[in-house]
């Protein structure tokens, strides 16, 4: 960082040189209107002046700045060499208790890695007795269902099947009431059975 600084510092300094020396040049080059004329041997004897003068002046800060870089990276070096030998005395130190500590990480990392497989263990058989018990209340229901649609089927043939008995012993008996086979009280009776639709014939008889 200090070698960048000082580098930055030179650019600094060449960089006012130039701007004095482009000045002195502007000041000499509006001589004309002082009736100094550019192309005179005076104007050029003053301008090469003023440039080797710079030259002398860059030349002598490049030197210091070249022996003010020479000595700080040399105290740089040793400053660099202490530390090493610092850090190399710390990691001594340190290196055992870092080794303890390293082994009762790994203790404490198994110590989890088994809880945490146990943990997974215990997740999956719950997951699975959920699942399982999730099915048998599906297949349940499924059950429950064809039963009750099972039973409702029974129940409709057997009521068609009771209507389909009704009505044939309905005819039957207009049959045995139109060929006058029938009593006039069972007469009477078919009469009334056909004018209440609702009552059953069967339990009658």
């Amino acid at each position: 960082m200090k070698s960048i600084f000082l580098s930055l510092l030179i650019l600094l300094v060449l960089t006012a040189c130039q701007d004095s020396s482009s000045k002195n040049k502007v000041s000499l080059m509006g001589a004309p209107k002082d009736g100094v004329n550019p192309n005179s041997l005076a104007y050029r004897s003053a301008n090469g002046q003023l440039e080797r003068k710079n030259k002398l002046e860059i030349s002598k800060i490049d030197s210091k700045t070249k022996i003010k870089i020479a000595e700080i990276q040399s105290q740089n070096q040793l400053h660099i060499a202490k530390l090493n030998v610092e850090a190399k005395k710390s990691i001594a130190v340190t290196d055992s208790s870092t080794k303890i500590q390293t082994s009762q990480i790994d203790a404490l990392t198994k110590k989890d890695d088994i809880q945490n497989s146990l943990y997974i263990t215990m997740a999956i058989i719950i997951a699975v007795v959920l699942a399982l018990f999730l099915l048998y209340l599906n297949n349940k229901k499924n059950r429950d269902l064809k039963d009750k649609i099972h039973k409702e089927n029974l129940e409709h043939e057997q009521l068609l099947k009771e209507r389909e008995y009704d009505e044939k012993r309905l005819h039957k008996m207009l049959e045995l009431v139109e060929n006058g086979k029938l009593s006039p009280d069972m007469q009477e009776e078919v009469i009334s059975a056909l004018t209440k639709p609702n009552q059953n014939l069967i339990t009658k008889k």
